[in-house]
């Protein structure tokens, strides 16, 4: 069966021999029609017979993309950081003035209106501080009388408390202070620490 039709697609039988062997008729009959011609060539003319033996042929495709100027690739987009954080940042230099011309008129105007210091409170320095830590810690050490003459009761939570915040002020300072109040600190911690560790024993 040399041609047959199914679903409009033809099928062409293009063998040149029969099974037996023997040539086919109407061969070239039965054959598609040529193919259009393909585009010429671009071969370069050998001016010389050695340069036949070294004749290059370059197809269109290669030759159209050798002559093509090549595409400007795009570049890659920089990474840009998030549009939030630059006003986050600027929102938080706002605050952070604000709180600062805050605290700055609050200071004027606690100086103008605190008046004289009184005679009956000692003047604010680091010394009154550590007294102020280390009088809370003693009196919870069982340490301190009471008004009758009787002593504070023990509470080791409450002391360890006021010991540690010494202990923090200590961390703190280091290297801000003066050698007295070093040394003062110092002392007082050392002394409140072992009167801790014997309450602790009992």
């Amino acid at each position: 069966m040399a041609e047959e039709k199914d679903s409009g697609f033809r099928i062409t039988d293009r063998r040149k021999f029969n099974p037996d062997g023997s040539p086919r008729d109407n061969v070239e009959d039965a054959e598609a029609p040529a193919a259009p011609p393909l585009e010429p060539l671009n071969v370069a003319t050998p001016s010389t017979p050695e340069s036949q033996a070294t004749n290059v042929v370059s197809f269109p495709g290669e030759a159209g993309r050798k002559r093509e100027p090549e595409a400007p690739t795009a570049a890659a987009p920089t990474a840009e950081p998030p549009a939030a954080e630059p006003r986050a940042d600027a929102a938080m230099d706002a605050r952070a003035a604000q709180a600062k011309a805050a605290a700055s008129a609050a200071e004027q105007a606690y100086n103008q209106m605190r008046g004289p210091q009184s005679p009956h409170l000692p003047e604010a320095s680091f010394l009154a501080l550590i007294d102020m830590f280390a009088a809370e810690a003693a009196m919870n050490l069982g340490m301190a009388q009471t008004p009758d003459g009787n002593r504070t009761t023990v509470d080791l939570e409450a002391a360890r408390h006021w010991i540690d915040m010494l202990g923090m002020l200590e961390a703190k300072t280091r290297g801000n202070l003066t050698d007295e109040e070093a040394s003062v600190l110092e002392n007082v911690l050392a002394y409140l620490r072992m009167q801790f560790v014997g309450a602790s024993r009992k």
